[in-house]
């Protein structure tokens, strides 16, 4: 078995919080030298044998994968930029019924604090009045005789008024605290104008003066920001929501998807910056219904194509920068994910092409997702695996991934069908009844009208939705899984939007639409009551402070499986 230490760089993190929980047998990734194994598993008593196909897939990918690089960086998005403003300078003062405990107060406009001389200590906090992704520049000035000592500052960025507020120190989080974004900054020579480097996701800048001369005096003449994204607003179809709930839903889900629209979908432009596959599929979604940056998904699906392992496998996620490699995770439920991904690509832009030249990969996929699924047709938990679902510490995944496989495994088949390649799988019309098959008998309970999950029978709704979505339960039953486990004292419930967005996607499926967008609404409608202008990674009701990573400060508070609101409003208008 691969140990979690195995992994790459950002492993640790993941490591941490699953040891804190107990729980960290259930998480061991699958190294690049990991190769798929049938004796047991349904691949073994298939009529076709699978060996020769994947041979040949794997041969394909081989050939084509340095043109799949090559692709992504053609398909690299020209950045737009923005300027931006302060609008307000504030005050961020304790309040039990706001967001973490804090509301911000306006005290004064931005140019109160230019043209006055600074003093050590003096302290102040710029709203620039919504969140934004991108740069940030200011201006020196002095005044009455030269400046004859260097200045000293540190600045704080915010998504949320806590992480300006709230010290950094003594820094309890299990990731690295580099994410958190603060600097200080030394200025040699005033008057001049400082651009900093790096790249912040922001609405909030704190700076204060932590060093100066008292005898030449120095001021601020000026503070500015450059908004970038690769989403261009002017192509947001028209849309009229149907109440002032809907129209904030949609302003902020945009908001949120615009921020992670960079040469990547990112999965968060604070932290992380990297492209996700089970994000990607969300925002993708959310993307085909309003910014319509169809390269952007086909560069992202390209990268992840690109830096597939030795074996096959395509990345979980990925980094573009300095060039694209592959992460050192490797979760399942993103693996089966893949196949819909491509197909929904294709459903929206249109582009046979990439379809057809990603095949090779969609199809080896199932080489890794169909390895824990035993010759009855039922997913057993595999130990060298991910398995991921939701930010939920105790979740037993085992339903959820089955319906998960089983949703990639149609996936693949219809896009088979799209492009004329259906001969090429035509095993997976043995293996959907299996699973089917093995899901009702083993997994249903018909006096709960549940599906159950795992040794103990575990209910939760990540199961229902996932086996609606997988198409297992008959329509009546789907409704009474979708309305009963809602009702369910102990019901394992979602703990991130993106768990929430498959609840609301199987309420829909479920022909429950009234009660899906009343989810909707309640559930991102609670984040915008607490003063969202992007929505959250993690969001439970009642827990401000929840974080997978031992802080609340580290959270990414525009995240990109948050986004899909939007997509849920404007697909059915």
């Amino acid at each position: 078995m691969r140990q979690l230490l195995s992994l790459t760089a950002e492993i640790p993190w993941i490591a941490s919080f699953l040891l804190a929980a107990g729980l960290a047998p259930m998480l061991v990734a699958q190294g690049p030298d990991a190769t798929p194994k049938t004796a047991g598993t349904i691949k073994a008593v298939l009529s076709t044998d699978l060996v020769p196909l994947f041979q040949r897939q794997m041969d394909l990918i081989e050939k084509r994968r340095a043109s799949w690089l090559r692709r992504a960086e053609k398909a690299t998005p020209k950045l737009l930029c923005k300027p931006m403003r302060p609008v307000a300078v504030v005050a961020i003062e304790k309040d039990t019924a706001s967001f973490q405990g804090w509301k911000t107060v306006v005290t004064n406009k931005p140019e109160s604090i230019c043209n006055r001389p600074m003093l050590p200590g003096d302290s102040f906090i710029l709203d620039f009045g919504e969140h934004f992704t991108g740069q940030f520049s200011f201006a020196v000035r002095r005044f009455d005789i030269p400046v004859d000592a260097p200045v000293r500052l540190a600045l704080i960025f915010g998504e949320v008024p806590a992480e300006v507020i709230e010290p950094f120190d003594p820094f309890p989080g299990t990731l690295t605290r580099a994410w958190l974004q603060d600097e200080v900054v030394n200025i040699d020579d005033v008057p001049q104008t400082l651009r900093l480097p790096r790249r912040y996701a922001f609405r909030y800048v704190k700076v204060t003066v932590v060093s100066a001369s008292r005898h030449g005096r120095f001021g601020f003449s000026d503070f500015r920001a450059e908004a970038v994204s690769s989403a261009d607003e002017t192509r947001l179809p028209e849309f009229t929501p149907r109440s002032a709930d809907e129209a904030a839903l949609d302003r902020v889900s945009l908001r949120t998807l615009r921020d992670c629209m960079q040469t990547v979908f990112e999965d968060g432009p604070k932290r992380d910056r990297r492209l996700w596959l089970g994000d990607l599929r969300l925002q993708a979604l959310a993307n085909y219904v309003s910014y319509r940056n169809y390269d952007l998904v086909k560069r992202s699906l390209y990268i992840l194509a690109g830096t597939a392992t030795d074996q096959g496998l395509v990345g979980t996620c990925s980094f573009e920068r300095p060039e694209p490699v592959r992460g050192g995770n490797s979760i399942l439920d993103y693996t089966a994910l893949f196949a819909p991904t491509v197909l929904e690509y294709l459903e929206a832009s249109g582009d046979r092409k990439t379809a057809e030249d990603l095949w090779p990969l969609v199809v080896k996929q199932l080489d890794f997702t169909l390895e824990p699924v035993n010759a009855e047709g039922l997913f057993v938990p595999p130990k060298d695996w991910w398995l991921f679902v939701d930010w939920h510490p105790t979740l037993d995944k085992q339903a959820p991934e089955h319906a998960i496989v089983l949703f990639g495994l149609k996936a693949t088949q219809q896009l088979a069908r799209k492009i004329a390649k259906d001969r090429e799988v035509a095993f997976i019309s043995e293996i959907i009844p299996r699973m089917e098959a093995a899901a009702r008998q083993q997994l249903w309970d018909p006096k709960l009208g549940l599906f159950v999950s795992g040794p103990k029978r575990e209910i939760s709704w990540a199961s229902q939705a996932w086996m609606v979505l997988a198409g297992v339960p008959s329509r009546e039953q789907a409704r009474q899984a979708m309305t009963g486990v809602m009702r369910q004292p102990g019901a394992d419930k979602p703990v991130t939007p993106y768990m929430h967005h498959y609840m609301v996607e199987a309420l829909l499926a479920a022909g429950l639409r009234d009660e899906g967008m009343a989810h909707l609404h309640h559930y991102w409608g609670g984040m915008l009551k607490k003063g969202a202008d992007t929505f959250w990674e993690v969001y439970v009701p009642g827990d401000d402070h929840l974080s997978p990573y031992g802080s609340h400060l580290i959270n990414s508070y525009c995240h990109a499986w948050s986004c899909t609101p939007t997509y849920f409003l404007r697909r059915g208008k």
